[in-house]
């Protein structure tokens, strides 16, 4: 088994990653850190890089390995102590909930980690619709890391 974190590209907080690192030294498990680079980013790069000759074989697996790469970014810039061997950085291209869910069903992880915003004036948590896609159809527990702040 492993604990599955899912980070995105803008990186406000380090709350997933950390409960995520937390979980998986509490649990001895392998951490996964996914990114999922949306469809239309990718079909915009790839639009962008068209015609250039190093990138004429421009596809899915390519952008799946900047995914992976914005993983291990995460990793360097937010987790402070972290031993990089208890740690597999993974990306996809597609919608993320999907991805997330997909990844999810195919690594049978302990837990789901993703983020959420932080809470409303009256103190509710507000999820966005991808965490709250994530949350009603994960296949295993999820665990929404948000950051109250302070």
């Amino acid at each position: 088994m492993s604990i599955l974190t899912a980070v995105g590209e803008e990186l406000h907080s380090n709350k997933p990653l950390t409960v995520g690192y937390d979980l998986a030294t509490t649990y001895d498990e392998q951490l996964v850190v996914l990114h999922v680079i949306p469809k239309e980013n990718f079909n915009k790069h790839k639009e962008a890089v068209k015609g250039t000759p190093a990138y004429d074989n421009f596809a899915i697996s390519k952008e799946e390995q900047s995914g992976a790469e914005v993983a291990r970014q995460a990793i360097h810039e937010l987790l402070d102590d972290y031993d990089m061997d208890r740690i597999e950085t993974r990306g996809r291209v597609g919608d993320p909930a999907d991805k997330i869910l997909a990844e999810a069903e195919y690594s049978d992880p302990k837990y789901l980690v993703i983020g959420g915003r932080q809470r409303s004036p009256v103190g509710k948590a507000v999820f966005g619709s991808t965490a709250q896609r994530l949350l009603l159809n994960a296949s295993c527990p999820v665990v929404s890391a948000i950051d109250d702040g302070e």
